[in-house]
């Protein structure tokens, strides 16, 4: 179902809500409260409860089902507050009758209760009263950092001291309504120091550095004198690293931290609602049909420039329109100064949604301008149109896509030229801010190359699912307000839409010819949407000096357009099992990710040599494959034991198996260890992708714990050590989590070096101890 708007008010928000959502307060003799949750969509096969207070998804709880809808009953104490929302079948849902919210910071909701104010009586949420939360999303940690291998001779092993890094993130904000129906968003940056330099921000506080001569450049005396005298004279500062909010190359707009983050505020009146963004602000996603279409990672204006407004129908139009139609209607526009990211091009994006039960229907447009002023001087304009609607189990969605583009490739270069005339290498991408991968535009309407669309059919049964969807994207199929960023592995566009000159049929599904086993299949065949080949100026401008070095850096070789393809496709499979055994809280799951090319390909080239995957030197590729052991004992001294088994054999040289056991006890502590191992990849060509045995490091490990306090706003405090891989998220991401996709280890994006990192190349040659403590307050 479409997300809705985060200022439209609980009224709205009731009438066009897809689930039936609800919580309750009891008071025990013992001066705690018993918390039951609800929510109401019975066809819904599993849904999970993630919150602040369970670690959201790290820490979800399963619902029960009933023949109503899902529960979970839960004790806090009376002077606790909530934020919350439900996991329903892997979609994150906002409890659309929690007696208050809060912006989650990316442009949807959290539902927020105050356990004080509901045994007061005062549950009253449509009065939307004059009331400010605060949210805190603050850490710090401390990092030693060694090499286990010699920067230039890669065979001489050991444990060599490299540096002591502090980092500290910090951001502060005010959610609610100023004045009755007048909501606020206000974020403050204190600080964005990082431990690392792995996403080439360069905001590093060191307490101890070597170079690269494996000299000292700064002492551990010199580095703690200064760490005592900035946090004991000005912690915000020294923590910040602060300048004196001068304009440099390494800081955009204001200067450093501290600094206005986020600024989101408007009014709520019956017939309108209002709300304007500004700074790295995010406008409410909107995800009506299939796809999303303003996308929740879109910034007002990261240069600290431009902005963007919002109108939408307010909550007495909207039931009056549906008392004279019948129909429950979704309307606003948007007018911004936001249509590169940056805050410095004028656009929109408007809407027009009505529903009549699961029948929904929607149109959406957008527009971007080079003028000086709004609707001056086009440069694109999308249109989107869609409808979905269910008849029993059966499901139907469809939603196509119209790119129109005004100016060229070389009218919008000539444009990122004026605007930077420092500038050596003007370019597509950096007129966007770096948020398209359309870089061919010939400024007229090339038919299908300029459009994408998407269909899907499901089925759903009580023992079994299917799902059949068919795509295409068209070479210069862009849609404004959807982030691709290449610096840090942001794809929303290709995700949405697919790859540039593709097109795709997919099957998903599941059965369960047990109560306890469920099996599942995922398969897609991926073909070119048309031949594109060296010569046509689609295939030329896209491999352009500026762009294939951002491609080089940015992309594995199966995320490009496909380019040199007469016919023929590339099948993915992936088949996984899963089984239960309920009376005694354990599953196991395996799954593995396969895939066989079988492309006709372009005169000139090899066919047999084109079809070859680098990492097996062949058209077949296992890529990855894990099995999972997860049980939830019956006991008073472990709460959780899950383990994880990956293989990964997408590297082109090397091969890594890895072992996670996680270990949660009571008291909120929870215990990682992982080991992994790296080994030659055998089946790729050697003579291309070698493989050194001895500056291989074979053996890798690490080590983690953490702890969630219930005093001072339940913080949580961890301590790890890794050595020649790094299994836990980022410094700012839950670094007290796991980095796994399903049970193998994730890798990395390093914004100002190589790019993608693959998981089997991430910490190899590298150890690391951290202790920190982060709050999600």
């Amino acid at each position: 179902m479409k997300k809705l708007f985060a200022f439209i008010s609980l009224f709205l928000l009731l009438s066009i809500g897809s689930a039936f959502a609800d919580v309750t307060v009891k008071k025990l003799a013992d001066g705690n409260v018993e918390v039951t949750f609800f929510y109401g969509n019975p066809r819904a096969t599993e849904v999970l409860l993630a919150g602040d207070f369970n670690n959201w998804q790290n820490g979800a709880e399963a619902m029960t089902k009933t023949d109503k809808g899902f529960t979970i009953t839960k004790t806090f104490k009376a002077t606790d507050e909530l934020r919350y929302k439900f996991i329903s079948d892997g979609n994150w849902t906002t409890d659309l009758k929690a007696p208050d919210f809060v912006d989650d910071g990316f442009g949807g909701k959290n539902s927020h209760v105050v356990i004080a104010d509901m045994l007061g009586g005062d549950d009253d949420a449509a009065a939307s009263k004059a009331k400010i939360n605060f949210v805190s999303w603050s850490m710090f940690g401390i990092q030693a950092n060694y090499l286990t291998q010699g920067a230039y001779d890669k065979t001489e092993k050991g444990l060599d001291l490299d540096s002591v890094t502090i980092g500290a993130k910090s951001y502060n904000k005010f959610v609610g309504n100023f004045l009755p129906n007048c909501p606020v968003y206000i974020e403050v940056a204190l600080a964005e120091t990082d431990l690392e330099d792995y996403s080439g921000e360069k905001k590093i506080k060191y307490l101890y550095q070597k170079n690269g001569f494996d000299d000292e450049s700064l002492e551990f005396s010199e580095g703690l004198k200064q760490f005592v005298s900035g946090m004991f004279a000005n912690p915000v500062a020294y923590l910040a690293r602060a300048n004196n909010n001068g304009k440099d190359v390494a800081s955009e707009g204001p200067g450093s931290n501290p600094f206005l983050g986020h600024l989101k505020f408007g009014f709520n009146t019956p017939y309108i609602n209002f709300l304007t963004g500004f700074n790295y602000a995010k406008p409410d996603v909107r995800q009506a049909i299939t796809w999303t279409t303003v996308c929740s990672s879109w910034d007002a204006g990261y240069q600290h420039v431009g902005g963007f407004n919002q109108f939408s129908l307010g909550s007495k139009a909207v039931a009056a329109l549906e008392e004279a139609t019948g129909l429950t209607f979704d309307i606003g526009f948007a007018p911004n100064k936001t249509g590169d990211r940056k805050g410095t091009k004028y656009g929109y994006w408007g809407w027009f949604d009505v529903k009549k039960d699961d029948l929904v229907i929607d149109f959406q447009t957008n527009g971007m301008y080079n003028g000086d002023y709004l609707f001056y001087e086009p440069v694109e304009h999308d249109f989107i149109i869609g409808a979905k609607d269910k008849i029993g189990g059966l499901s139907f969605a469809v939603q196509a896509l119209l790119a129109t583009h005004q100016k060229s490739t070389a009218e919008i270069v000539a444009f990122n030229a004026a605007d930077n005339p420092e500038k050596t290498d003007p370019n597509i991408l950096d007129y966007f801010g770096y948020s398209t991968d359309v870089w061919y535009r010939s400024g007229d309407f090339d038919g299908i190359q300029n459009m994408a669309a998407n269909v899907q059919v499901g089925y759903k049964a009580d023992l079994f699912n299917v799902n059949l969807e068919y795509r295409f994207r068209g070479m210069q199929a862009s849609m404004l307000y959807l982030r691709e960023n290449h610096d840090d592995g942001t794809f929303d566009l290709s995700n949405t839409l697919g790859l540039l000159n593709s097109q795709r049929i997919a099957f998903n599904g599941s059965v369960n010819p047990l109560e306890a086993l469920k099996i599942d299949l995922g398969v897609t065949a991926e073909m070119a949407l048309s031949e594109l080949k060296a010569g046509d100026e689609e295939y030329d401008v896209y491999n352009g000096q500026v762009q294939s070095w951002w491609t080089a850096r940015r992309f594995d070789e199966e995320d490009t357009p496909l380019f040199n393809r007469t016919g023929g496709a590339e099948f993915t499979f992936k088949p996984a099992v899963a089984y239960t055994l309920e009376d005694y809280g354990i599953t196991i799951g395996a799954y593995g990710d396969m895939n066989y090319q079988a492309y006709q390909w372009s005169d000139g080239i090899d066919e047999d040599e084109a079809n070859k995957y680098g990492a097996s030197d062949s058209p077949f590729r296992f890529k990855k494959a894990g099995v999972s052991f997860a049980m939830t004992p019956d006991s008073d001294i472990v709460k959780g034991v899950n383990v994880y088994y990956g293989l990964d054999m997408s590297n082109k040289t090397r091969y890594f198996n890895t072992l996670i056991g996680q270990v949660m006890f009571p008291g909120d502590v929870t215990a990682n260890l992982a080991f992994g191992l790296k080994t030659e990849n055998t089946l790729s060509d050697g003579d291309v992708y070698k493989f050194n045995s001895d500056e291989n490091n074979p053996f890798a490990f690490a080590v983690g714990v953490s702890k969630r306090f219930k005093a001072m706003k339940k913080p949580t405090l961890y301590a790890q050590f890794v050595y020649n891989m790094d299994p836990f998220k980022h410094f700012g991401d839950g670094q007290d989590a796991l980095n796994l996709d399903r049970c193998n280890v994730n890798g990395s994006h390093e914004k100002e070096g190589v790019g993608k990192i693959d998981a089997v190349d991430w910490y190899d040659g590298r150890a690391a101890m951290r202790v920190g403590i982060r709050w999600d307050i």
